[in-house]
């Protein structure tokens, strides 16, 4: 038996809530927590969480919760959601409204917290508490209320601080320093004294400038002395001689240099022609040396490609590949034999390993081998029969993904229910594209006979909801399709008895919801007997789920089984049948089958 807290003397007062100060002068509130619950495990739980913190106290009803909260000075409240008065959101309100210093916590299923989330985020509520709810969780809700409560009682009591006294106290402003003292007016005089300087010392400049300016304008003259008339004739004389013979020794200098030149330009003209036909004779002769060595390089090449070309390497590892050396010898000898052959029986070896790829359905590789033999540059002419081949292969493939994908949807849907819409992305719509990629698909009878069963249990299970309209709908639709079939032709005579049995107005009883079923007890005369039988009842489901009205429409033999059946149908419940969201009366008929 679960352990439940007891509920102390309601008539008992006590303060809200009462504070001991602790050796370091903190308020600390004696906490009791009320809960309104039924369930026993959740208090189970709240009084091992609880333990030697606080006191558990048990409210019966909610009548009595408001007075628990006041006899027991109560700091929390677990309200449990499964016993709180309707509507929940009101009697939280009106709670935290009565007791505002009070720590509610709500505890409920996982779906309250999401419709509580304000409330949490306001305050209203301090926790919210998943139910099951452990102890070790619960624990951890407790703490925090008592450093919750513990707060607000510290906030409440705390003494003002010793910075807002300092604040308060009068004569406590700071008085101004003045830093300058008598040296505050010492600048600006400095600054004016500096100023009258430099203006006088700019007036002064100013009046000497054009002094100066005149200076360098005007120097002092230099006295010369005047030539006498002969001695300015003897001057001229000197003067032209000693040109006449400049003139005649700048021209004997001119004739000397032009015949140097002449002579330098023959000799170099000699030179450069010795030079350029030595050049033309070492550039024949380094030609011959090089065309040698290619062909020696060439031929070595041409003998490791024919080698790479046996191996099958042809065009990995790349820098050790048939394609490598063929390439190496084409650009040291194009015009040798040997250097075509080989090259040619390389095109010969990459148009073989496309053929082969292709001939294998192996895609992939044939993509590989096809670029492999553009980049060698083979003819359009070689390759196109192939390609086309590739063409064809990609496209066949493509149709059997096409075809796979298709048959992957059809199950998916399938399994979905989404079997006859929408028209692109159902069952249907994909039994339609596979037909249509691949009439002769062996897939496709197998899929025709699963969406006709899919499709009639649909029809049942909407008959079984009393969805008739529905039913019928699916029903027109699949024939519409051309989904015919004896699963099909089942459904539909259901569908039939179904509507008729509306039409006189009630509805077979396997249409509704069993709530509470009896079975019949077997009378003891009948089973001494060794009796079968069956009874045909109809009766009314009542719009809050209860059976009236029962009749008798046949028995089998009449007279035996009539009471039994009565008296287990009596005793039965059902869901209620609404109609435009309201419950309303139903008439329905049952047949009871008895054996021993």
């Amino acid at each position: 038996m679960n352990p439940r807290p007891t509920s102390p003397d309601p008539d008992a007062t006590e303060p809200l809530f009462s504070v001991e100060l602790t050796p370091r002068g903190t308020a600390r509130p004696a906490l009791a927590i009320v809960a309104l619950s039924e369930d026993p495990m959740l208090l189970e739980a709240l009084t091992q969480a609880a333990a030697g913190e606080t006191t558990v106290v048990t409210s019966p009803s909610a009548d009595r919760f408001a007075d628990q909260l006041v006899a027991n000075a109560a700091a929390v409240a677990l309200i449990d959601a499964a016993v709180a008065p309707a509507p929940l959101d009101d009697f939280l309100a009106t709670m935290h409204r009565q007791f505002p210093q009070l720590l509610l916590l709500l505890s409920g299923p996982a779906v309250l917290q999401t419709q509580f989330a304000a409330q949490v985020a306001d305050g209203t509520i301090f926790r919210f508490v998943h139910k099951p709810a452990s102890a070790q969780r619960l624990k951890l809700f407790i703490d925090a209320a008592l450093l919750r409560r513990q707060t607000l009682i510290a906030q409440a009591t705390v003494l003002p601080s010793a910075a807002d006294v300092a604040h308060s106290a009068p004569g406590t402003h700071a008085r101004r320093t003045d830093r300058g003292g008598p040296r505050r007016w010492l600048r600006p005089v400095i600054l004016v004294l500096s100023l009258v300087a430099a203006a006088a010392l700019g007036a002064m400049l100013w009046e000497r400038l054009p002094a100066f300016t005149a200076s360098l304008r005007n120097p002092p003259a230099t006295p010369l002395v005047q030539p006498t008339p002969a001695k300015i004739v003897d001057q001229a004389a000197a003067s032209q001689a000693a040109q006449n013979a400049q003139a005649a020794r700048a021209a004997e200098a001119e004739r000397e240099a032009i015949d140097r030149a002449a002579a330098d330009r023959a000799e170099r003209d000699r030179i450069l022609s010795d030079s350029e036909a030595r050049e033309a004779a070492l550039a024949e002769q380094l030609r011959r040396t090089t065309t040698t060595a290619h062909s020696e390089q060439a031929r070595v090449y041409v003998q490791l490609a024919h080698k790479r070309l046996t191996s099958g390497a042809l065009l990995e590892p790349s820098d050790d590949s048939a394609r490598t050396y063929v390439q190496a010898a084409v650009a040291l000898a194009p015009d040798d034999a040997e250097v075509r052959a080989v090259a040619g029986a390389l095109g010969e070896a990459l148009i073989a390993k496309l053929r082969a790829a292709v001939d294998a359905s192996d895609q992939d590789a044939a993509g590989r081998w096809l670029q492999a033999c553009r980049d060698y540059k083979l003819s359009d002419g070689e390759l196109e029969p192939l390609v086309a081949q590739l063409g064809s292969l990609k496209h066949a493939q493509s149709s059997q993904l096409e075809t796979q994908s298709a048959q992957r949807s059809f199950s998916q849907h399938l399994s979905a229910g989404a079997l006859l819409e929408p028209a692109d992305d159902s069952a249907l719509g994909d039994y339609r594209h596979l037909r249509t990629l691949d009439p002769g698909n062996a897939a496709l009878t197998t899929m025709q006979h699963g969406l006709r069963s899919a499709v009639a249990a649909d029809v049942l299970a909407r008959i079984a909801r009393n969805d008739l309209s529905g039913a019928q709908q699916r029903l027109h639709t699949a024939v519409d399709a051309g989904l015919d079939g004896d699963e099909l032709v089942v459904a539909a005579g259901a569908l039939q008895k179904a509507q008729d049995a509306a039409a006189e107005g009630y509805v077979p009883e396997s249409q509704l919801k069993r709530v509470h079923f009896v079975t019949p007890s077997f009378p003891d005369d009948a089973l001494a007997r060794g009796m079968n039988g069956s009874v045909e009842l109809e009766f009314t489901v009542t719009p809050s789920g209860g059976v009236a009205d029962i009749k008798v429409i046949a028995a089998d033999p009449p007279g035996v089984f009539e009471q039994a059946a009565i008296h287990a149908l009596s005793q039965c419940r059902y869901r209620p049948v609404e109609m435009g969201g309201k419950a309303v009366a139903q008439r329905a008929r049952l047949k009871l089958r008895f054996k021993p």
